[in-house]
């Protein structure tokens, strides 16, 4: 096993611990009253009494849910019914770049399992008949996954960087991922309407709204090189005449 694969088994692990100090976040998205009964008792069977579980019964539920806080886990039943389920995944890959996302259904076939990994799926499940060892193993590759993408994403930091103060960092978080939902439900909106539909320019302009705003809020997230500071002795900023 790797180093990597180890410490992410040593994370499940603690999590899944009744020791652990904190509870677990983990959304799940089902529609299903029994599928969504047999993942709980799947999950309370892995993480004990350390599990903080929030159950949405559809996609606009679990959106809502992620605006106001991050999860490291969601698990969405392919069974969704308010939006088609690779815009569901497509949304929440969007939404919560950072945790691990597992797809599930009652069945699931080949096609239907590359579709859901393209759409931004870290792992799918076959939830019928499922061991609580497949389970564990399930979520331990979703985590690595998530782990992996991260890392990269921290591969190339600047040398000389400004900080923002933590709350600055904490608001903007907060708004990046409010304009991820916007940008996700007009994904959705648009995949929806006919293309002869006069409310798409609307969608689309919406879209193209929470596009800039999204890179504003990306450009004030990232660090900056400091500006060098001229000590020139002047003390008039207007342009001298040619």
């Amino acid at each position: 096993m790797s180093a990597l694969s180890t410490h992410t088994a040593e994370k499940l692990m603690a999590l899944s611990s009744s020791q652990t100090s904190q509870p677990t976040p983990i959304l799940l998205i089902e529609p299903e009253r029994g599928l969504a009964l047999k993942v709980q008792d799947l999950l309370f069977n892995l993480f004990h009494e350390s599990l903080d579980l929030g159950v949405a019964r559809s996609l606009l539920e679990g959106m809502t849910y992620l605006s106001s806080r991050r999860v490291p886990l969601i698990l969405i039943s392919l069974a969704v019914s308010d939006y088609k389920w690779l815009d569901a995944v497509r949304a929440l890959r969007l939404t919560a770049p950072d945790s691990g996302l597992i797809a599930y259904g009652a069945i699931i076939d080949e096609t239907v399992r590359l579709d859901a990994i393209r759409a931004g799926a870290h792992e799918v499940l076959a939830i019928t008949g499922t061991s609580p060892a497949v389970f564990r193993l399930t979520i331990e590759c979703a985590m690595i996954r998530a782990n992996l993408a991260k890392i990269g994403a921290r591969s190339s930091p600047p040398e000389e960087t400004t900080v923002l103060p933590p709350r600055m960092q904490e608001l903007t978080h907060a708004l990046n991922n409010a304009m991820t939902s916007i940008n996700g439900f007009a994904d959705m909106l648009l995949a929806r309407l006919p293309t002869n539909d006069p409310a798409r320019a609307c969608a689309e302009r919406i879209k193209l709204s929470g596009k800039r705003a999204a890179e504003l809020v990306q450009e004030l997230q990232t660090p900056h090189e400091s500006a060098p500071v001229l000590l020139t002795g002047a003390t008039d900023i207007a342009p001298q005449a040619a």
